[in-house]
């Protein structure tokens, strides 16, 4: 056995290169000694022009070529110092290069620059993560099948910007990573700003299966040109259902393909569950064994489609209203807070936006946050570790000021809100913005049913709230057949 590989009889010197050189050297790294060696190998040493004896009169000796030779060359305890630092250093610089990958998902694709704006902010405060973003479903419905499709194929992300009504499928199969452990074993969870009443948006069993990023609420968007020739005030908009159908019934009458009110109500079933809550109502008992939509609050909410179908709500498909709003040719829209900065961007020079409160019938009232929360799938004990650091980037004040201005979603930070270096003075800035901010304390989880049909009870309620609008069913009738179609797809 040679001495190289031999424990027993190996030097020091060879133990480094055996050690900490070789396995360098073969993972595709590179040791260059030269700077601990001072003569390049093989490179003769220059004779000594001195000769071996005294030189006489000048006080001191002469080197003989042998010695200088010898002081080119470190000792061997100098040599072991140096060559470990060398490889110590490029062992450091190894491990700095090494980066943590995780996968990101989210939906839908108009929020690209979003998630890519979030992603680079990230990665430059930590270098150590790379964030790779899987292209984005067409909406969250689309983007919750196709991560239980990965589930099923082995090919989950690590995590997803999930709609908060489409975490609950993912929670009830096991497949959400309960964040809980993590929030207790992390000190600094408590100084980042979301508040507990947030985090429940997305706990389902008791465990936190996700945490909000986005919250989007409802509002009515008006186009204040159309307002003011109309004939409203500008400075006093309608607080109440009433104003609001009349003031777009005025607005509906200008003609030239003016339209006047549309109230969206093909949103994954978020429009019926606001205006159920608008109502003072809920979808489900506290312990969800019964349906309790089907009382006077979800009366109540299809009326108000009916009604607005009698009094002139254009007959247009979702898309078609929010175009024809960006156009400036419908004057009040209700939706989501999300689409704000959209539409000011189709507003500006062209007509003046503003943003109101949905009429609500007392202040308990409460209402359905839309927008998304942030799951992690992964299992991965290191992929865990970067997820939750980017989780609580994204949750904390530098992430939700990048949504925001990138967005009109509401914060769930309130550190964040509250900062007059931040949010607080973007706010001042853009007023309509913080309209929508002001409805926080009445927000709520956005309503997943149990079971395995949330995606079919959905499009029952969609259904059902279509023929309303178009005059082809009663609200009552209408309520008594979407209850038994629901409670048909619930779990007994």
């Amino acid at each position: 056995m040679s001495a190289i590989t031999s424990a027993s009889r190996l030097s020091p010197v060879a133990a480094i290169f055996r050690d900490v050189v070789l396995p360098i050297t073969a993972a595709g790294g590179f040791v260059d000694l030269r700077q601990w060696y001072p003569r390049p190998p093989g490179q003769p040493a220059k004779s000594s022009p001195c000769p071996t004896t005294l030189r006489r009169g000048r006080g001191r000796s002469c080197q003989t070529t042998r010695q200088r030779r010898q002081s080119m060359f470190p000792s061997r305890r100098t040599f072991l110092s140096m060559a470990t630092a060398a490889a110590a250093t490029l062992v450091l610089r190894a491990r700095a290069h090494q980066q943590t990958t995780i996968r990101i998902c989210y939906a839908p694709a108009s929020l690209r620059g979003l998630y890519e704006a979030l992603a680079r902010r990230f990665m430059e405060t930590r270098p150590d993560i790379r964030v790779v973003l899987d292209s984005p479903a067409v909406d969250y419905d689309g983007l919750v099948q196709q991560t239980l499709r990965q589930n099923i194929t082995k090919q989950l992300p690590d995590i997803s910007h999930q709609g908060l009504n489409q975490i609950r499928p993912l929670a009830d199969r096991g497949i959400a990573v309960p964040l809980d452990r993590f929030i207790a074993g992390d000190p600094a969870w408590k100084t980042i700003g979301v508040p507990q009443e947030v985090t429940s948006f997305a706990s389902y069993g008791g465990k936190t299966c996700a945490l909000p990023f986005a919250i989007s609420v409802p509002v009515l968007f008006y186009n204040m040109d159309l307002v003011k020739k109309a004939g409203g005030d500008p400075d006093n908009l309608p607080d109440d259902w009433n104003g609001v159908i009349a003031l777009g019934r005025k607005i509906g009458a200008l003609g030239e393909g003016t339209g006047g009110l549309y109230v969206e109500y093909t949103n994954n079933g978020w429009s019926f569950q606001t205006l159920v809550g608008a109502f003072g109502g809920r979808m489900m008992s506290e312990d969800e064994t019964r349906i309790t939509f089907d009382g006077p609050a979800g009366l109540q909410a299809l009326q108000l489609l009916q009604r607005l179908g009698k009094e002139g709500q254009p007959g247009f498909e979702r898309d078609q209203a929010r175009q024809a709003f960006r156009a400036g040719k419908l004057g009040i829209l209700f939706g989501a807070s999300s689409a704000l900065n959209g539409y000011q961007q189709s507003a500006a020079g062209n007509f003046r936006l503003k943003v109101g409160s949905l009429p609500v019938s007392s202040a308990s009232d409460r209402l359905p946050a839309a927008g998304n929360g942030i799951v992690m799938l992964t299992d991965d004990p290191d992929r865990q570790k970067a997820c939750w650091d980017y989780i609580k980037f994204a949750v904390g004040t530098a992430g939700q000021t990048i949504m925001v201005e990138a967005t009109g979603y509401v914060p769930v930070n309130l550190a964040a809100i509250s900062n007059p270096a931040g949010l607080g003075k973007f706010f001042d800035a853009h007023p309509e913005h913080r309209i929508a901010s002001q409805r926080i304390a009445m927000m709520t989880g956005w309503f997943a049913f149990p079971g395995e049909n949330n995606s079919r009870i959905i499009k029952a309620i969609e259904d059902h709230c279509y023929l309303v609008v178009s005059q082809k069913q009663d609200p009552a009738a209408a309520l008594s057949s979407l209850v038994k179609d629901v409670d048909a797809l619930l779990p007994h």
